[in-house]
């Protein structure tokens, strides 16, 4: 691809010592019917194997864009980096322990968000496996935007690592909040929401890697917290704020104990 022309979509994973997930992650993104796309990967400083086996694929694909932090940004600030740093008009997540299924995932993308100006982001619903690759369960998240809203302050119905969003809405909101280590994704879904309509595709893109040796007791109070301090955020701008807020509650209080 003539590197003076700007792909159409720029896909972002950001990684951390995911030695042994990384290779099948950016392999399913090179096996992808649409080709018009740069896929950036910001390591945070991995220490394993992790960069090595990035390059053996740079060396071999010019659409990939590889940039190693040290000292770590953290996940936030790793991925403001990666889309600073992208050209295409829509962006696509990766993260680099999970990885797409549906090899037109980003051709039926890309022609959603084209045909539908009015939407601002689309995913889908996606398969959940343990790391070891077994099936845990497949969600049945809402697809349309009414329902979603009702449900996505107490319940995330976009997976980040299925969504393709407008690059220029992301910048217009101010692309992910630097002060989050985790909850990012649905913070950011919830700003962009307020200027446009939310989509999910029916049908499964993309397998989720849930790790079975789960968070850390304060990485939990950390998730609960930031949760918490969203949905307080979009009080009176999304359905169902008080029922989410309170569940919210209880789970901080869960995750204190």
């Amino acid at each position: 691809m003539d590197t003076n022309i700007k792909p159409k979509i720029s896909v972002i994973t950001i990684t951390r010592n995911r030695a042994g997930f990384i290779a099948k992650a950016i392999q399913s993104v090179l096996n992808q019917t649409f080709s018009d796309f740069e896929l950036l990967i910001g390591d945070d400083d991995s220490q394993d194997g992790t960069e090595k086996i990035i390059k053996n694929f740079v060396s071999k694909d010019n659409r990939i864009k590889y940039f190693k932090n040290s000292p770590a940004l953290g996940i936030s600030g790793n991925r403001n980096k990666a889309l600073s740093m992208t050209s295409g008009k829509y962006i696509a997540v990766l993260d680099s322990d999970d990885f797409w299924t549906d090899k037109n995932k980003l051709q039926k993308q890309f022609d959603f968000l084209k045909n539908n100006p009015d939407y601002i982001l689309v995913g889908s619903n996606i398969k959940i496996i343990d790391e070891n690759g077994n099936f845990i369960k497949d969600t049945d998240f809402e697809t349309e935007d009414l329902e979603i809203r009702k449900k996505i302050l107490k319940d995330n119905q976009i997976a980040h690592s299925s969504v393709m969003m407008r690059k220029d809405m992301i910048e217009k909101v101010g692309g992910y909040d630097n002060e989050l280590s985790c909850v990012e994704d649905l913070d950011l879904f919830l700003r962009l929401g307020k200027f446009g309509k939310m989509k999910n595709l029916e049908e499964i893109t993309t397998s989720y890697t849930r790790h079975s040796q789960g968070f850390s007791h304060q990485r939990k109070i950390s998730m609960a917290w930031n949760h918490l301090m969203i949905i307080w955020k979009n009080f009176g701008k999304y359905p169902n704020w008080f029922w989410a807020m309170s569940w919210a509650k209880l789970r901080v209080l869960k995750s204190l104990f």
